[in-house]
């Protein structure tokens, strides 16, 4: 642990000067336990990035609070914990271990991400995950690889739903509308998959969950992934969503276009019954337009999107942590 600390490994671990509390040690420990593990020093401080001792007295009453922690978490949690001396001075450390199974604390579901411990709003039971990948077909080398590998580090604790399920005859829209009613939606994000009404459509159906930000997740796609798709890989794979704004704007000014140019050709053929079905794409394009691809975009943008190069580097760990 004195190695983490004094090389600055800063991936996984909580530091704080002095933390007594038993609910904050424990919303800590429950974070950490339900993305990889990590560890928590007591007595050290992050200061721009650099971890610097600050030291915790051995007075302090390492069982008994411990054992608050615990009573506080509904299963048993695998950890270490005692006094590390660090450069000659003490620090407290508590180490972590992944759970393969949901820790709550007191009905309440938290997860290490992005350097903090966030909860998240999820369901409290034993029934598997249900995850939605949504994805453009040219992508499939891409999605077939995360799909692999969720299942591999989760077994039969999720539940995957995507195109390759559809039944001759299924109704299309009718199984775009059951995406709300999977636990978490996992988008995978190329240029093609901005340019698809099919993908549009249910990036609309995702965000009119208000909370659609707790169960969404994205990969990001880049010219990188190239290697994954043979010789069916698309002109272009990666979206221009982190360039700038100008860039984020072609896409919204593509639909804009599509919709122009469709209701042009509705004007011109001037019959209700025949442009009976062009009139519900055109809806559907206005809704995309107007305000579905701003509004994903925007979260896109906001968001620190996950490369998935990164992920794949790092087992999907990320993702994992996420859907557990």
């Amino acid at each position: 642990m004195s190695y983490i600390v004094e090389n600055n490994v800063l991936d996984n671990v909580i530091c704080r000067a002095l933390e007594l509390r038993p609910t904050e040690l424990a919303k800590y420990i429950c974070g950490l336990t339900n993305n990889t593990g990590g560890y928590i020093f007591l007595g050290v401080e992050k200061q721009n990035g650099c971890m610097k001792t600050v030291g915790c007295q051995k007075t302090f009453i390492v069982d008994g609070v411990i054992e608050m922690v615990k009573a506080q978490l509904d299963n048993e949690i695998s950890m270490n914990y005692g006094f590390v001396s660090v450069g000659g001075v003490d620090i407290f450390a508590i180490e972590v271990a992944e759970s393969d199974k949901k820790i709550w604390l007191e009905g309440k579901y938290f997860v290490y991400e992005n350097n903090d411990v966030e909860e998240m709003v999820v369901n409290q039971n034993d029934e598997p995950i249900t995850l939605f990948i949504s994805y453009t077909e040219c992508d499939a080398p891409i999605v077939d690889i995360i799909e692999n590998k969720i299942k591999e580090r989760l077994k039969d604790r999720i539940r995957i739903s995507r195109y390759i399920g559809l039944q001759y005859k299924d109704s299309f829209m009718a199984f775009m509308n059951t995406i709300q009613d999977h636990d978490f939606v996992l988008t995978v994000v190329s240029d093609t998959y901005l340019r698809r009404q099919a993908c549009m459509y249910e990036v609309g159906e995702i965000i009119k969950d208000h909370h659609y930000k707790d169960r969404l997740l994205f990969v990001v796609l880049s010219e990188k992934e190239r290697k994954y798709y043979g010789e069916d890989a698309p002109e272009k794979i990666g979206p221009a969503i982190y360039k700038g704004p100008e860039e984020r704007l072609e896409y919204v000014d593509y639909w804009k276009r599509r919709y122009d140019n469709l209701e042009k050709r509705m004007r011109e053929i001037n019959d209700l019954e025949a442009v009976s079905k062009a009139s519900v794409d055109l809806k559907i394009i206005g809704q995309i337009f107007r305000k579905d691809m701003s509004e994903f975009l925007d979260f896109l943008s906001d968001e620190n999107g996950k490369s998935f190069e990164k992920l794949y580097v790092n087992n999907f760990d990320e993702v994992i942590a996420w859907l557990k």
